[in-house]
């Protein structure tokens, strides 16, 4: 996925440019050189020992711009360019010496030339079938970088009119291992053929060469590629191994061909040059009365992966995708993809059974059919050897995201609403054993997860092995087939959910965005294929205020089949109200078996589960229930360890694989009255001003540190305040809050193991889960006073939530409220009973129920409740 730095492109830029400089400036003088062989070795050293690295370019510059001096050189000797003049004698000395040894095309000493052998009369006559101007081009590493590397050497040459020479060979093993030295493994290399349909190919192609300079008649080329006799754009298979010998041949005998070697590397600098370059030649061939008899310059351009700057803006983008339609896998893939097809559609009914006990509805079909979807995943050794690598590249370029999500790559599809109704295609790698003990540990992975068993529980999954009879070792000599196999799969799935940072899921990305077909990264973060290289208009990446946003929430359910409970008829009024009254994306987390009664209710109303129990839960609830009765009375929740479970849940949601820079987490016990979106957290100009200048997942708006949380961005969370309306941090309620899902990932581990350092689960700044995040993530001040003494400060580094957010019951009506929270006193267990009886249930809530009789607006809000809770 690198490209070269910028010194070692403009290196092999300027080699190239001198070297081709020097064979159009016999043309431009209306002369040839013919029978010309330059080597790679030759070329550098001449460059080097002429003018050195950088004075090529410029020289190259002043010769498109002002040919006429170059013509002056040449007839007149009155350059006063002492460069030019340096390369003129250069290239006259070669003149020289091809008239010495009578192998000119006409100019002087006709008569004299010696009869060419058989060989060279056969090597000539297949010359005829090459373009003044052609290219040969290689390809490497995987499949997706070696479509890349045709697709773009093929659109060098629509856009040059220059034939390609496509390569005869290609890799069918293209494991790259950043520890192993590449040329000790076996390539297995295969005929090219043996994966794509050329001869498709070549009529696209050539359709493609026509349509294309036909509308620049104007230009040289368009006599070649328009006009007269129609070459094929492209030369393949025995065509290219007979050409090479015939240049091969000609070349040693310096006959009629000029060919340059051109180092690989990223060469999309050098395409203006290239392009004043081709007009020069063309010009030159046409001073000479056309292609007939004309010299050919044969550029060999290595592997031209990103050689081209593909831009959705430019013409590069419509050249390359037509391209792409026509570059077509051979019947062999088409075959075996096929047998895959057909075993996910027998699959179709199992996986709608399965997913029915989870609530899940038949999902919709898709052009008649229910269809299935694929998912890409990189876990494979040489991956992991990979990310490694590329993860500690310092070139400047933002990277953090190579292996995210692996392990959880079950809640990524379930919270992005990837339906397990669909049957599931892992496009892998790995067998289905070892997908079971995979296990990915530090920076990259998830410590202590071991193997993807709940992908496998939630989804019907299909492999390669349930179909085909896969040799031992087919994932290495046959690497790349498969991985065309797995290509078509995808292209033909309802969704496509892949690693971005691999070429092959970026490419399949990019491709369905052009489509308006579903697609997803399930590492979040960025696409550099997109970033650089095959660059489309609109942003890939994960947006940083993603719109909608989701709504999580958290349940802990004790008794999986108990549906009656106060908390649980909270939950409901909260999602029902959420459907109706926004647009969020909701998503619980859950320690409710998936075909629980809770579970299969949510999901039946449209919300994201992840079922998820803590490794810790059961600690938690130790230490709950073992607190002393004057330590329950500080909050209602202390006595209640099923409740102090599910409101500690919510330190896990950064860690499930949500792909989310920000989310709006509540507790259950709200209810949405307005809708609640970017303009509301943030305000109008505030959100407009951060979406055009924050991007996170490209490491925009990242502080020096790559810290999450700039200007009006929370740098943890965001909240609301407690009991009365006020700013100060230090008076901050968690029920309602804005989670910057990076800095608390980041932060994670440290915050987890603070929390279970206190036996009491009180901490300076309050009890339970809101006093942890205001005690762990604050800022500490001193002060000292003769009457006081020292005095330690905890100020919460926390932004403020509009109140609106986060509105009580016992404050007056507000038609503006968007979320109203029944912080302390609960509709059915306290504040009816207060209404109607006089009953105080819990003696802490007695000041808040008067409060709400005489001020507040609980009773009406109350009646709204039941009414959600009635129709729901």
């Amino acid at each position: 996925m690198e490209g070269s730095s910028r010194g070692g492109r403009r290196r092999r830029r300027c080699l190239a440019c001198a070297a081709l400089c020097a064979a159009l400036l016999l043309f431009a003088a209306g002369l040839c050189v013919g029978f010309m062989h330059v080597a790679q070795d030759d070329t550098r050293s001449h460059a080097r020992g002429l003018w050195g690295v950088h004075g090529a370019r410029e020289l190259f510059a002043s010769h498109v711009a002002d040919n006429a001096c170059h013509q002056s050189c040449f007839v007149d000797k009155q350059c006063t360019c002492l460069r030019e003049i340096a390369v003129v004698q250069e290239v006259r000395q070669l003149f020289e010496e091809s008239r010495r040894k009578k192998a000119d095309l006409g100019i002087g000493a006709a008569a004299d030339r010696a009869a060419p052998h058989a060989e060279e009369t056969a090597a000539a006559a297949q010359l005829e079938g090459l373009a003044p101007l052609a290219i040969k081009i290689e390809v490497c590493n995987g499949l997706i970088n070696q479509r890349i590397a045709l697709l773009e050497g093929i659109a060098l040459g629509v856009i040059l009119g220059a034939q390609v020479l496509l390569p005869v060979h290609m890799p069918f093993n293209g494991v790259e291992l950043p520890k192993q030295p590449t040329r000790t493994m076996d390539r297995n290399l295969q005929r090219l053929e043996r994966m794509f349909d050329l001869d498709a190919l070549q009529a696209g192609a050539t359709e493609l060469y026509r349509d294309h300079w036909c509308k620049r008649s104007d230009e040289p080329a368009s006599k070649t590629w328009c006009h007269g006799f129609q070459r094929p754009a492209l030369l393949y298979g025995n065509a290219t191994e007979a050409m090479e010998d015939a240049i091969s041949i000609l070349g040693r005998k310096r006959r009629n061909v000029l060919s340059l070697q051109w180092g690989a590397g990223a060469k999309s600098e050098a395409l203006s040059v290239l392009e004043a370059a081709q007009r020069e030649f063309y010009a030159g061939v046409a001073n000479l009365g056309g292609d007939a008899g004309s010299p050919h310059v044969l550029l060999d351009l290595g592997c031209t992966l990103f050689s081209l700057a593909v831009d959705e803006t430019t013409e590069s983008w419509s050249i390359f995708w037509r391209l792409n339609r026509h570059l077509k896998h051979e019947s062999d893939v088409h075959e075996q993809a096929a047998a895959v097809k057909a075993h996910l559609a027998s699959l179709v009914v199992a996986a709608q059974e399965k997913a029915a006990t989870f609530g899940f509805a038949a999902p919709p079909l898709e052009g008649g059919a229910p269809g299935y979807n694929v998912l890409h995943l990189r876990a494979e050794e040489d991956w992991q050897l990979h990310c490694v690598a590329w993860m500690g590249l310092r070139d400047g370029n933002h990277r953090d995201n190579c292996m995210n999500n692996t392990m959880l790559v079950h809640n990524v599809l379930l919270s992005e609403g990837v339906h397990p109704g669909v049957p599931l295609y892992i496009a892998t790698g790995l067998t289905r054993a070892e997908l079971s003990a995979v296990r990915i540990e530090g920076p990259l992975g998830s410590p202590g997860l071991v193997g993807l068993q709940p992908l496998f529980e939630l989804f019907t999954v299909a492999l390669k092995e349930d179909v085909i009879d896969l040799h031992p070792s087919w994932a290495t000599e046959q690497r790349e087939f498969y991985a065309a196999v797995d290509y078509e799969l995808a292209q033909g799935s309802r969704t496509f959910v892949g690693n971005s940072v691999s070429s092959f899921s970026a490419f399949i990305i990019i491709d369905r965005y052009r489509h308006s077909r579903p697609s997803l990264h399930y590492n979040g973060g960025n696409i550099p294929l997109a970033e650089d290289f095959v660059k489309p208009v609109k942003s890939l990446s994960v947006p940083t205020l993603r719109q909608p946003l989701k709504w999580v929430f958290a349940l802990n359910v004790n008794n999986a089949s108990d549906v009656s409970n106060t908390f649980w008829e909270m939950t409901k009024v909260a999602v029902i109200s959420a459907k109706r009254q926004t647009d969020l994306v909701a998503v619980c987390v859950t320690t409710a078996p998936p075909t629980s009664p809770v579970a299969q209710w949510l999901v039946g109303h449209g919300v994201r589960v992840i079922y998820h129990r803590p490794t810790w839960a059961d600690e938690l609830v130790q230490r709950v229930e073992s607190k002393g009765a004057e330590e329950k009375m500080r909050s209602h929740l202390s006595a209640d360890p099923d409740a102090m479970l599910g409101t500690f849940l919510r330190i896990e949601v950064p860690v499930l694989g949500l792909l989310d820079e920000f989310v709006l987490y509540t507790d259950v016990d709200v209810m949405f009255t307005g809708h609640v979106d970017w303009d509301v957290i943030l305000g109008q100009d505030k959100y407009s001003a951060l979406r055009g200048s924050t991007d996170f997942a490209r490491g925009k708006g990242l502080s020096r540190g790559g810290r999450a949380g700039v200007r009006d961005l929370p740098l943890y969370f965001s909240a609301s305040s407690e009991m009365e309306k006020s700013r100060l941090p230090g008076r901050l309620n968690a029920g309602v809050m804005l989670l910057n899902m990076r800095a608390l990932r980041e932060s994670y581990d440290a915050f987890r193991d603070f929390i279970f350092s206190s036996s009491s689960l009180d901490w300076p700044a309050g009890p339970g889960d809101q006093g942890a995040y205001k005690t762990f993530y604050s800022e500490t001040s001193v002060t000292w006073s003769e009457s006081e003494g020292r005095h330690t400060t905890l100020t919460p580094i926390a932004s403020f939530l509009p109140f609106e957010l986060n509105w009580k019951t016992y404050w007056p009506r507000n038609d503006f409220a968007r979320i109203i929270h029944f912080h302390g006193p609960k509709c059915q267990s306290d504040i009816i009973p207060y209404k109607t009886r006089a009953e105080v249930t819990m003696p802490v809530f007695e000041d808040i129920l008067e409060d709400c009789a005489r001020n507040g607006d609980c009773y009406r809000l109350c009646e709204e409740f039941f009414s959600y809770l009635g129709g729901g």
